[in-house]
């Protein structure tokens, strides 16, 4: 049987827990906000500067990752 050390170790489980966060973060309802800068002297929103985020809309999947329970 072969022995790991621990930065072996360590590292199969960070691939297993990112596998793990990318297939729950798959399967949650997800939608895209994007929002814009203005500028100063208008107040029109500038176009050509989007921020986009992703917001989770079912977090249960999201936390249940570990496999803890959550608000408790």
């Amino acid at each position: 049987m072969n022995t790991m050390d621990n930065a072996k170790v360590i590292q199969t489980i960070e691939k297993y827990a990112f596998q793990n966060y990318l297939e729950k973060l798959a399967d949650a309802k997800i939608h895209r906000v994007t929002l814009f800068t203005i500028f100063r002297q208008t107040g029109a929103p500038n176009l050509s500067d989007p921020a986009i985020f992703l917001l989770v809309d079912d977090l249960a999947k999201i936390t249940a990752m570990n496999s803890g329970q959550w608000l408790n």
